[in-house]
C-alpha cells in the first residue's frame, strides 16, 4: 500500500464534510480532515484512482490510531458518501466522497477482503494492509441495500509484549502519555488498576492497563481492551463509568483512562449478607437504566456481575465492559454459529450464552436477575460443587423462588421469576420494560405489610 506524506490527502478527498451522525452508535464531534487546496467534486470524480483513495484512507486511520472507519451513502440522493473516522467511538476527521468514488472504494475494500457484493445479507471478512511504517489487520463488513455501506475495523498490529526482564515496572512517578501514576488500586481478571494525575490539569483518573502475563498468553486480550473502551465510550450515563482516553504503552500493551470511583464492589457488601429489599430494589433499578442507555446505543454488557458492580456513595455504577457485544460492530462475524468458548461469570450467565450464543440483551437481564436474586437473599440462585453442574443447573433447574424468614411482594417474585427464564424470549420485551416492573415493585414493596421490618430507621 502506498505510504503518502503523514497529514496529506489528494484533491479527490479535499472537500471536507461536517459528520453526519446517524448509525453505529457513534458519538463525539466532527474534525473535517484539512484539504490541500478546494476542488470542484465532479472534477476530482473524473480523475481520482478509487485505489489511491482507499489507500489514503486507510493510511490516514492507521496514523490516527483510529479503530473504524464508516463509509454512509448520504440520504436522500445517496450520490455522495460520508466517511468518518473514530478513534474509540468519537470522531476523528470526516470527509465527502463523490458517490461513484465512495462505491468503488467500497467495492475495493470488499475485493480485499474477499466478500461477495451481490449477497442479499451482510458479509464480514479480513485480510492484512501495510505502509511503510506500519501494518494492521482491517476487517471489513459490507450491508446491502440500494447503495453499499460499509463498516472497516483497523487493528494496528502492535509490537509483542517483550520480556518482563526488560521492561520498567509501573509505579508511581510513571509517566503514562498525559497521566502521572500516583498509586495501584488493585487487579483483575485482566487488568490492573492505578490511580493517576493529569501531568497539566492535575485531576485524577483510574487508568487500567492490560497484565503484561495475559498479553503474553492470550492473543484476543488486547482486542477485548479495545472493545471495552468502544463499549464504554458509547455510553453517557451516571450508572456506568466514564471512558475518557485509551493508548498503549511502549511494551504494546494497551490502557485505557476512566473517572475515578471511590466505594466499593457490590460482591464485597455482599459477602456481608443479603440487603435490604428497599435498597436492594432501588440499585437494581440504577442498574436497569444503566443496562437500557447501554442496549439502545448497541452495547450488551454481557457479564452483569456483583464485582462489575461499584457502589458510589447512594447510586451504583457499572463497569468492565471487556465483554461487552456491540451492534453492527464490524470485528465480530456475521454469524450465528455457536462460539467455541463461553465467557462470562458462571453463576449469573445466561442459559444462550452457556450454549455458545451471542449474548443478546436480553441476556443482561437474566445476569441481573440473578444478581437481584443474591441481593436479596444472599446466595446466587443456582449452586454446585463444580462448574459443569452449574452450567446445566441453568439450562435445566427449575427457578428458584425468594423463600426465607419473610415473603416478598408477588410482584418481586414474578419480577425475578421472569429475569431467569430459561428461554430469552420469556423475559421481559426490553430493559426499559423491566425498569418499569422494577419502579411498580418498589411501590408494592412500601405497601407489603410484612416487609415494615425492612423500613424502620
Amino acid at each position: 500500500m502506498p505510504g503518502p506524506p503523514r497529514g496529506w490527502l489528494p484533491s479527490a478527498l479535499a472537500t471536507p464534510a461536517p459528520y453526519m451522525g446517524g448509525g453505529g452508535g457513534r458519538t463525539g464531534t466532527s474534525k473535517p480532515m484539512p484539504a490541500l487546496q478546494p476542488v470542484d467534486t465532479h472534477a476530482a470524480e473524473a480523475h481520482a484512482a478509487p485505489a489511491t483513495v482507499c489507500d489514503v484512507l486507510l493510511d490516514a486511520a492507521m496514523t490516527a490510531d483510529a479503530d473504524t472507519i464508516w463509509f454512509e451513502p448520504r440520504l436522500p440522493a445517496e450520490d455522495t458518501y460520508d466517511v468518518s473516522i473514530e478513534r474509540i467511538g468519537r470522531t476523528v476527521a470526516a470527509v465527502s466522497l463523490p458517490g461513484a468514488i465512495g462505491a468503488a472504494v467500497v467495492a475495493r475494500l470488499a475485493m480485499l477482503a474477499e466478500l461477495d457484493l451481490v449477497a442479499r445479507r451482510a458479509r464480514t471478512g479480513s485480510c492484512i494492509v501495510r505502509s511503510p511504517a506500519m501494518t494492521a489487520e482491517i476487517v471489513v463488513t459490507t450491508r446491502p441495500g440500494r447503495t453499499l455501506r460499509a463498516e472497516v475495523a483497523v487493528r494496528r498490529q502492535r509490537p509483542r509484549v517483550v520480556a518482563e526482564a526488560s521492561v520498567e515496572p509501573l509505579g508511581p512517578g510513571t509517566v503514562i502519555g498525559q497521566y502521572r501514576l500516583c498509586e495501584r488500586l488493585g487487579s483483575g481478571g485482566m487488568g490492573e488498576v492505578f490511580r493517576v494525575s493529569h501531568t497539566v490539569l492535575g485531576r485524577s483518573y483510574a487508568l487500567k492497563v492490560l497484565r503484561r502475563d495475559i498479553g503474553n498468553q492470550d492473543a484476543e486480550a488486547a482486542g477485548r481492551f479495545l472493545r471495552e473502551a468502544r463499549a464504554a465510550a458509547r455510553i453517557k450515563h451516571r450508572h456506568i463509568v466514564d471512558v475518557f482516553d485509551f493508548g498503549y504503552l511502549d511494551d504494546g500493551r494497551p490502557y485505557l483512562v476512566m473517572e475515578m470511583l471511590e466505594g466499593e464492589s457490590l460482591s464485597a457488601r455482599l459477602a456481608d449478607g443479603p440487603i435490604e429489599p428497599r435498597v436492594a430494589l432501588a440499585m437494581a433499578r440504577q442498574l436497569a437504566s444503566a443496562l437500557a442507555a447501554a442496549h439502545e446505543v448497541g452495547v450488551v454488557h454481557a457479564d452483569v456481575s456483583p464485582s462489575n458492580v461499584l457502589l458510589v456513595g447512594d447510586d451504583v455504577k457499572l463497569v468492565d465492559f471487556g465483554l461487552a457485544q456491540l451492534r453492527n460492530d464490524p470485528t465480530r462475524a456475521a454469524s450465528e454459529q455457536p462460539a467455541e468458548y463461553v465467557f462470562g461469570t458462571p453463576s449469573y450467565i445466561a442459559p444462550e450464552m452457556i450454549r455458545g450464543l451471542p449474548a443478546e440483551e436480553r441476556s443482561d437481564q437474566y445476569s441481573l436477575g440473578a444478581v437481584m436474586f443474591e441481593m436479596l437473599t444472599g446466595r446466587t440462585p443456582y449452586r454446585a460443587s463444580n462448574l459443569r453442574e452449574l452450567c446445566v443447573m441453568h439450562l435445566r433447574a427449575p427457578i428458584p423462588s425468594l423463600d426465607g424468614d419473610w415473603t416478598p411482594p408477588a410482584e418481586v417474585d414474578r419480577l425475578i421469576a421472569r429475569c431467569l427464564a430459561k428461554q430469552a424470549k420469556d423475559r421481559f420485551p426490553s430493559m426499559r420494560a423491566l425498569e418499569a416492573a422494577l419502579v411498580d415493585a418498589e411501590q408494592a414493596l412500601f405497601v407489603h405489610g410484612g416487609w415494615r421490618k425492612w423500613l424502620s430507621p
